[in-house]
């Protein structure tokens, strides 16, 4: 059986629902469903020290894996522990290069780059940023020796990452689970949209935009405590074809059965211009076509692969598009039929897969 080994600086959680949480989760089952014989290293930093050095043993012996694949987290790899003390700061990046100097092709997700920006800086004391920003400096400066393939939400976030040569970027944006939903007939345009509503994910001009049509129905889904803290920020742009729900897991499924389209219609940032949200890969495993705006990353996979429209970041253009579609709706479903169509190459076996093809190709050449 082919073997390999799973790294993640930090404990797996089973039941995460962030994107961050979830992610790790989903790329260990699909190797798993790969049929790949896992060698999982994970926990706090005592636990991975344990199963390092047997690993190290067995590596030194003779065993064999075809490829290491590990994940970064949120915050530097020193600090992951629960208590986020440094108590083996440089124990995973040296497991990463000793199984790559021992012929073992190393690939890792590196998961973000917000430490890079100003926002960053601005929330912290300036002497945790200074320290942060070091460690994560260090974290990339190790990778440069310590990895073949530094995986990438998107090509775009390679500007800003540091110390690793851009050869060796690789796109792994997130991917999502083929859910089929059957058509149920509809009045006007159904919306759907999962996330955030305050701060980073303001929907404003969205509901603006909605409010304004004449034939669209918005339904968001958000956590309760957000849009209580947000409601102020919205009363007045809301009407009866707008609603919104507080559901998770499969209590979702029954919004996306009633939806035509789904929405990521955010303004846009340099940070979006890169970022691949995890609910968009959600969108496509529920072959819905997408309405996003121009700017952001999620908008030029929406042009290169036809599964839905980009228009400009402002309410009137959003209200003209869905008003156009609603006299066409022919428009919606040829454009689903393009959706429906992508969902086999953007589901986290596909991901796992090409990690798995990349790494062992390499070390075959």
């Amino acid at each position: 059986m082919a073997s390999m080994i799973y790294h993640v600086p930090y404990p797996l959680n089973p039941n995460a629902k962030t994107g961050s949480g979830l992610r790790p989760i989903r790329m260990l089952e699909a190797f798993r469903a790969l049929g790949y014989d896992v060698e999982l290293v994970s926990g706090e930093s005592g636990e991975r020290r344990a199963l390092i050095k047997a690993l190290k043993r067995r590596i030194v012996a003779g065993d064999r894996f075809d490829f290491l694949y590990s994940e970064s987290h949120t915050m530097p790899t020193a600090l992951t522990d629960v208590d986020h003390l440094p108590r083996h700061p440089f124990m995973d990046v040296a497991f990463l290069r000793f199984a790559r100097k021992n012929g073992i092709r190393v690939g890792l997700f590196y998961r973000d780059v917000y430490w890079r920006f100003p926002e960053y800086k601005e929330r912290l004391n300036p002497l945790v940023h200074t320290a942060t920003r070091a460690l994560y400096n260090l974290d990339l400066l190790a990778y440069k020796f310590a990895v073949d393939k530094l995986y990438l939400p998107s090509l775009g976030m390679g500007k800003f990452v540091p110390h690793v040569p851009a050869q060796r970027h690789a796109a792994l944006p997130p991917g999502g689970e083929i859910v089929d939903v059957p058509a149920t007939p509809k009045h006007g345009i159904h919306l759907f949209y999962v996330g955030g509503v305050g701060g980073y994910y303001n929907m404003q001009d969205c509901v603006r935009a909605v409010a304004a049509s004449k034939n669209s129905y918005l339904t968001i889904c958000t956590r309760e405590e957000e849009w209580e803290q947000n409601l102020d920020s919205y009363r007045e742009l809301l009407n009866d074809r707008i609603q919104v729900v507080h559901k998770n897991g499969a209590d979702l499924i029954p919004y996306y059965e009633q939806a035509n389209i789904c929405m990521l219609f955010i303004e846009p940032s340099i940070y979006r211009s890169f970022a691949a949200p995890i609910k968009f890969a959600e969108y496509i495993g529920f072959g819905k076509p997408v309405i996003v705006n121009n700017g952001t990353n999620v908008a030029q996979f929406v042009a290169s692969k036809g599964n839905g429209w980009a228009v400009p970041f402002d309410s009137s253009s959003l209200t003209q598009l869905l008003d156009e579609l609603s006299e066409h709706p022919e428009k919606i479903a040829q454009v689903t039929e393009t959706a429906l169509g992508l969902r086999k190459d953007n589901t986290w076996l596909a991901r796992a897969s090409q990690v798995a093809a990349e790494l062992t190709a390499a070390a075959q050449r």
